[in-house]
């Protein structure tokens, strides 16, 4: 049994061997690190001189907040660079520690010593961990201390530790991968391979997964958190890199609890490698076979569809790419693992067996061999369902737009305000995760004309993404393209159906207490802003625009169009909005006009001509929701269409416009058009091919709204603009 005394003699010992590694593990954080941080508290320092020597004693404190932010964003886990780092250090500190295991003399020496394996596995292990770890938590707290010096933040103490904690667990995850690469080759060119295989095959493999989904499964929106999410971070490389966005502490648990085990796998596998495998490709031949058919089939589906999509979508060219890179690669592998030439045509069984599982799997993928085109849900099979579709309602982005609200030294008051946009795919993750709709029949007939259209095709397609969650636990989701005309009756009844206004229009929800003033934006500069002191009032209006909008119906907005919006504001918003306006200048001279003009991206309902009660209630507020634009401000409208008439017309000059001034066609043309000037838009069965052009008097050569055109709903176009 080895003591105490002896395995720390060991340790130092092995140490001094590998001085060379610490060397270079000191300069790399020396620099990355000491200096720096040193040069940013240079930068920093030159900042505060230009706020000291103007004497804005404010300025000078958030210039520090934000260094310290700065600073502890460098340091965070998130900082690609040290990603790097820390994948390098992996790297060196393995391979100088255990490199001694691909040379036969150098592990018959080794385990000569008398010192159990365990003892040595470890002496090495640890000493690596040590020489890469210790320099950065020293350089860390250095450069911590350098920082809290000149800005007495105490967050950059926190977020020292933390960085130290996340990236020595990142840090041990690499070189743990690292380490079990060496246990399982013989040599040091095939061991690097190995680290590849390791890093990337995963993340690869999940690439072309989803490719070949995306390609042959027409309805396929989502992979699958399978491939999305587990497989890709199925890499110590991709984790370090936080290439598919975990939470920093996700990170951190995974690097923790896979780098133990696979720190544990070592030690069994350094306990059971044979000293004749020095000098050898692969140290345990078990593993021979299943990397070999994971690498030649992941090869060959790669250059089929390489070869697919070159070829304009050719079987037979797949097909080629396929065989002759599975050739190519087993070819590879036998010379390796081999290490003799004459072995380039070994094991052509195992190489057919191999192409021939390649083909089948791209065969269950490009003819649909499992029935995922088709596949529809039993009603009884349905916990709850989700549809999302532009042609239901397009302006989600207005209830998940955010404005925020954050400290700048640039703006006036050290506040900057601002709209945070949502991205389209948290949008339609956020709607489909809580959508639900009641009237689930209506769904299905919806996603049976989905299955129908998969071979087909419509002008007027429309994209529909269903989402069901299953009662078995399991969230299916199918993205169609439909013909529009073909699916207005389902389209109805859904829209129509409560579920799915209460999880489209957050207002439905929100408590009526917690609105404290509205925004109006109508036509032209009909706005106005309100502040809801009366209770009572507040109420009404409220209650009555809920009836009023979980009221509308799918046909009204076929045939009627929004005349304003309207914005809900908390006291949030209201605050925001009056930061906003206090450092902006946006050039209007009333306070009402500036409120609904300004975040124009955020919170903005739709008023139709069919809310009577809210109008009526707006009205008792001095607000005229339904005002329109005065014909007397009109110099003429514009009709042009969007395809060229198949004979000449008389009213039609040489541009393809015809050009209206007479008052009563000015009126007969607004009476009919679409007239949406406000933030919540709404072109649902609009008549494309006619676009429409006012002019006003105050500005006869330029379009009312600029490049704007509206338009008339289809079946509504008068006949003097057909």
């Amino acid at each position: 049994m080895t003591s105490k005394s002896l395995f720390f003699r060991l340790l130092k010992e092995d140490f001094k061997i590998r001085i060379w590694t610490l060397a270079v593990s000191i300069l790399t954080f020396f620099f990355s690190v000491i200096v720096a941080t040193a040069m940013m508290i240079s930068m920093h320092m030159s900042n505060s001189g230009i706020y000291e020597y103007v004497s804005i004693a404010s300025d000078v404190e958030l210039s520090k907040i934000e260094f310290a932010q700065a600073f502890c964003k460098y340091i965070s886990i998130t900082n690609p660079f040290f990603s790097l780092v820390f994948i390098g250090l992996a790297m060196v500190t393995a391979l100088s520690g255990f490199s001694y295991l691909y040379s036969k003399k150098k592990v018959d020496m080794y385990h000569s010593l008398p010192v159990k394996r365990e003892t040595l596995f470890f002496i090495k292990a640890i000493n690596g961990i040590i020489i890469a770890i210790v320099p950065f938590i020293v350089c860390a707290l250095i450069a911590c201390l350098m920082i809290f010096i000149n800005t007495a933040q105490p967050s950059v103490i926190m977020a020292t530790i933390w960085g130290i904690i996340g990236w020595s667990l990142v840090f041990f995850l690499n070189y743990s991968v690292v380490l079990l690469a060496i246990m399982l080759t013989g040599n040091m060119l095939i061991g690097i391979l190995a680290c590849v295989f390791f890093d990337f095959y995963f993340p690869s493999l999940s690439f072309i997964l989803m490719e070949y989904q995306k390609m042959f499964l027409k309805t396929c929106y989502n992979c699958g958190s399978f491939l999305e999410k587990f497989l890709p971070n199925v890499s110590s490389v991709m984790i370090a890199f936080n290439a598919f966005k975990l939470s920093e502490i996700s990170e951190i648990v995974i690097s923790l609890i896979a780098g133990i085990l696979l720190m544990f796998a070592n030690l069994l596998l350094y306990r059971k490698r044979a000293s004749e495998t020095a000098g050898k490709s692969i140290s345990f031949t078990i593993i021979k076979v299943p990397v070999k058919f994971m690498t030649v089939i992941f090869m060959s589906m790669m250059m089929y569809l390489l070869a697919y999509e070159i070829m304009m979508e050719s079987t037979a060219w797949g097909i080629f790419g396929a065989v002759v890179s599975g050739v190519i690669t087993h070819c590879t592998m036998e010379i390796i693992y081999n290490q003799d030439f004459k072995k380039i045509f070994a094991k052509k069984i195992q190489m057919l067996i191999c192409i021939v599982i390649s083909l089948i799997l791209v065969g269950i993928f490009q003819m649909d061999l499992l029935g995922y085109d088709r596949y529809i849900p039993k009603v009884s099979d349905i916990k709850s369902v989700a549809v999302i579709s532009d042609i239901l309602e397009s302006n989600e982005s207005l209830y998940y737009n955010k404005i925020k609200v954050g400290k700048d030294s640039f703006y006036a008051g050290g506040k900057n305000v601002y709209v945070d946009y949502a991205d389209t795919d948290s949008i339609e993750s956020s709607l489909l995760s809580k959508t639900d709709i009641g009237n689930k029949e209506a769904v299905l007939e919806l996603a049976k004309l989905g299955v129908a259209s998969v071979s087909d095709y419509y002008e007027d397609s429309q994209r529909v993404v269903i989402s069901y969650k299953l009662k078995s636990g399991r969230t299916v989701q199918r993205a169609y393209n439909i013909g529009f005309q073909d699916m207005i009756s389902q389209l109805s009844k859904i829209y129509d159906d409560e579920g799915y206004k209460k999880s489209i229009y957050p207002i439905l929800t929100e408590d009526n207490d917690d609105i404290v003033s509205i925004d109006l934006n109508g036509i032209k500069d009909n706005n106005g802003h309100i502040a809801l002191k009366d209770n009572n009032l507040k109420n009404r209006l409220m209650d009555a625009y809920k009836k009023d909008l979980l009221g509308l119906s799918y046909d009204t907005r076929m045939k009627s169009y929004p005349i304003s919006s309207i914005r809900f504001n908390n006291e949030y918003m209201q605050k925001a909005l009056e930061d906003y306006i206090r450092i902006s200048n946006d050039g209007y001279d009333s306070i009402d006009k500036k409120y609904p003009n300004v975040m124009e991206e955020v919170g903005y309902y739709p008023v139709y001509p069919e809310f009577k009660d809210t109008i009526s209630i707006l009205n008792e507020m001095g607000v005229d929701a339904a005002k329109t634009l005065p014909i007397e401000d009109i110099d003429r409208i514009e009709v042009s269409r969007y395809y060229t008439p198949s004979r000449a017309d008389e009213y039609y000059n040489e541009d393809n416009v015809k050009v209206f001034k007479d008052a009563k066609d000015i009126d007969k043309i607004l009476g009919a058009l679409a007239f949406c000037d406000s933030p919540y838009k709404d072109s649902l069965n609009e008549d494309m091919d006619l676009n429409v052009y006012i002019y006003l008097k105050a500005d006869k050569d330029n379009p009312y709204g600029g490049s704007t055109s509206y338009h008339f709903k289809k079946g509504n176009v008068p006949n003097i603009a057909k």
